[in-house]
């Protein structure tokens, strides 16, 4: 065999005949695009309707410009509405809203309290509105939120009306308590804080009072009055010192005086003889008795006679210092002793007189025998007068002294004053400075807490940023969904491809041999010939029953899409309305 016979043949290409396949498939295809479609409508006319009920609400700017009235809400309206949003969705008002309008009858049989009020708030809808305004704050454009929009998905369109209404009332309702509540906390916080700082200035009142009590003269107010007093002080003591020595002088110029001058006035018998006074007799006796004493025996007549002259005066009262004169008596005697031994002999009468003299002198004096009596009043009118001015000088001097401590003390006191200043002003200046700065955080308080009332009033008066209902929720009259053309094209686009694939599938798995390409594709050699096929009447009845039964099947599936159109979507002669209006007719 030659090369050419034993190489086998190339493979030929399989055969695809659309027309063929669908000649073939057409009943299968026509049965799977007929169920898809089926199901796709029914799917579209069952599928529960679903309304959305929807309200607007305005945000509001204050009525009264900001720069009269400051509000004391400082967040943002998006913020705010966040947290009222919050607020709102508690689980304790969606159950009260589910439980008021009996929604979720049925899920409520079959599901937790959770998964009802997740699927509730899965039905309710928000969304911000925005737009560009200029910030007040800042003075550029910004994206703030203007409005909001609320509603809510429902089967029923009354029942999705009725709720997205309490829930507007909810929201307006929170906005405006939520105001009035931050307003009123932050009156309340500021009434608090100044009644505090009030509390805390009265204190510091008293303190400074007290303070003030206490070294009221040691305040820095008073440190030049202090200085000028402790000059003043200092020079009221020199001027003190001069007269008090002044006043010594004077008074050592009348004890002279009154030493010059006896105090009993002289007196003069008529033939002119001064006449002595008892003091001056007595001094006179006494020496004339040392002298005798020293002269004579003391038995003898004349010495008897003066020692009982000299015990009468004494006894009569004479005040005379006996010892100063008999000490001068004995220092004259030893001194005449000393001249008369330098001119004399040991044995020489005046020698031995003086010697005995001063013997006598020498001896201790006798004691006076009786008590002594107060001396006499002195009556001379110039001793009695130089005496008087001695005692007023005196008097005058003493009091000069005292005045002179006084003054001393009070330079003291001033000094120790002028000493403690600076401690007593740094002291005071503290008490002073937290006063200050408790008054000044109490006027700041103040005004704002004027602010915050003025605030209050306006959010009470409702004159302030606001929600307003712009929109009310209504009963819609549409759903929103299912989108039952957007299902039926899908539906359609669907069983064209179940449709398609059933065909391709059944082609697949059909091992059949129809016509001259697949005898060739399986022989892998060419026939020789190709003999049509020749359908008998048997064949051709079962082909006409096919159709007839696929257009039985059409007409049936077209009868139940036309009925659940009537029923489930709209009636026929509303749709056919609408078609003719559309159509201009």
């Amino acid at each position: 065999m030659s090369s050419d016979a034993t190489r086998p043949a190339p493979e030929p290409a399989p055969s695809f005949n659309p027309r063929a396949i669908l000649q073939r498939r057409w009943v299968a295809m026509f049965i799977v695009f007929a169920v898809t479609l089926l199901a796709a409508m029914i799917i579209a006319f069952l599928w529960p309707p679903t309304y959305v009920s929807t309200g607007t609400i305005l945000i509001e700017q204050q009525e009264v410009p900001a720069d009269l009235v400051r509000t004391t809400i400082s967040s943002y309206a998006d913020q705010r509405i966040q947290v009222i949003s919050q607020r709102v969705m508690t689980t304790e008002n969606l159950l009260r809203i589910v439980k008021n309008y009996d929604l979720y009858a049925q899920e409520r049989q079959r599901q937790g309290r959770e998964a009802i009020i997740g699927k509730m708030r899965k039905d309710i809808s928000f969304r911000t509105i925005s737009a560009d305004v200029i910030d007040p704050r800042q003075g550029r454009p910004v994206q703030a939120t203007i409005a909001f929009s609320l509603g809510y998905s429902s089967p029923s369109p009354d029942v999705a009306a009725r709720v997205a209404n309490e829930l507007s009332s909810l929201f307006l309702q929170e906005n405006l308590q939520s105001r009035k509540q931050l307003t009123e906390q932050a009156a309340t916080f500021l009434t608090e804080e100044s009644n505090k700082l009030g509390v805390n200035i009265a204190a510091l009142e008293s303190k400074v009072a007290d303070f003030k009590s206490k070294h009221v003269e040691n305040l820095p107010e008073h440190g030049d009055l202090n200085i000028q007093l402790l000059n003043r002080a200092d020079d009221d003591r020199r001027a003190v010192e001069a007269r008090i020595e002044a006043m010594d002088q004077q008074i050592l110029y009348l004890d002279a005086q009154l030493a010059q001058i006896s105090k009993s006035a002289s007196v003069y018998t008529s033939t002119g003889e001064r006449v002595m006074s008892p003091a001056d007799r007595l001094k006179v006796l006494r020496s004339e008795y040392a002298r005798e004493s020293a002269i004579k025996t003391p038995d003898h007549p004349d010495v008897q006679k003066l020692k009982r002259e000299i015990e009468g005066l004494e006894a009569g009262g004479s005040d005379v210092p006996a010892d100063n004169d008999r000490a001068r008596q004995l220092t004259d005697a030893q001194g005449a002793l000393a001249v008369a031994r330098q001119r004399y002999a040991p044995d020489h009468p005046d020698v031995r007189r003086l010697e005995r003299l001063v013997a006598t002198l020498s001896a201790p004096a006798p004691v006076a025998p009786a008590a002594t009596k107060p001396a006499d009043s002195p009556d001379n009118p110039a001793y009695i007068q130089i005496s008087a001015q001695r005692e007023a000088t005196a008097s005058e001097r003493d009091s000069l002294l005292r005045q002179r401590k006084e003054l001393a003390a009070r330079i003291v006191a001033l000094e120790a004053r002028l000493a403690s200043s600076p401690g007593v002003e740094r002291d005071y200046a503290a008490l002073l400075r937290d006063l200050d700065n408790e008054q000044l955080k109490y006027r700041e308080v103040r005004q704002k807490q004027m602010e915050a009332q003025l605030a209050q009033n306006l959010e009470e008066g409702r004159k302030g940023e606001r929600f307003t209902l712009i929109e009310p929720p209504l009963a819609p009259e549409e759903p929103t969904s299912p989108n039952r053309k957007l299902l039926l094209v899908m539906g359609v686009m669907l069983a064209l491809a179940l449709a398609g694939g059933m065909a391709a599938l059944l082609e697949v798995l059909d091992s059949s041999i129809r016509g001259r390409q697949d005898l060739a594709n399986l022989l892998t050699v060419p026939p020789l010939a190709v003999i049509p096929w020749i359908e008998n009447a048997g064949e051709k009845a079962a082909r006409s029953r096919r159709r007839r039964y696929a257009l039985a099947g059409s007409l049936a599936a077209l009868a139940v899409a036309v009925v659940a159109i009537h029923f489930f979507y709209r009636p026929l002669d509303v749709l056919w309305a609408i078609v003719m209006r559309r159509l201009g007719a």
